[in-house]
C-alpha cells in the first residue's frame, strides 16, 4: 500500500519557521493533541498560561486535560489517543 494511502503512517508534519524577536515559546506536540486543538489554539492556550503557571510541565498537562475525552466512544475515539507535548520558552 502507498505511504498516502495509509491510515497509520511514521510521517510527522513538519513546519519550518524562521525565529523572530518576539517569539516567546516553542510547542511540539503529537496528533492526539492536534485532533482536538488547531495550532492556534494550542498557542493560545500555552499562552494564556505561560506566565502564570510555575513550570511549563504544568501546562503541558493542563493540554493534556483540555484534550482527553470523558469518554472516547462519544467522539468517535478524538481525545483517546496518546498525547505528547513539549513546551520550550525562547524569550
Amino acid at each position: 500500500i502507498p505511504r498516502e494511502s495509509q491510515v497509520i503512517t511514521a510521517e510527522p508534519d513538519v513546519r519550518r519557521h524562521v525565529l523572530a524577536a518576539g517569539d516567546e515559546f516553542l510547542v511540539l506536540a503529537c496528533d492526539g493533541v492536534y485532533d482536538v486543538l488547531s495550532s492556534q489554539e494550542l498557542v493560545d492556550f500555552v499562552r494564556a498560561r505561560i506566565g502564570k503557571a510555575a513550570k511549563l510541565s504544568a501546562i503541558c498537562e493542563e493540554v493534556f486535560d483540555r484534550c482527553l475525552a470523558a469518554d472516547p466512544k462519544t467522539t468517535a475515539g478524538i481525545g483517546g489517543d496518546n498525547m505528547t507535548c513539549l513546551i520550550v520558552r525562547l524569550s
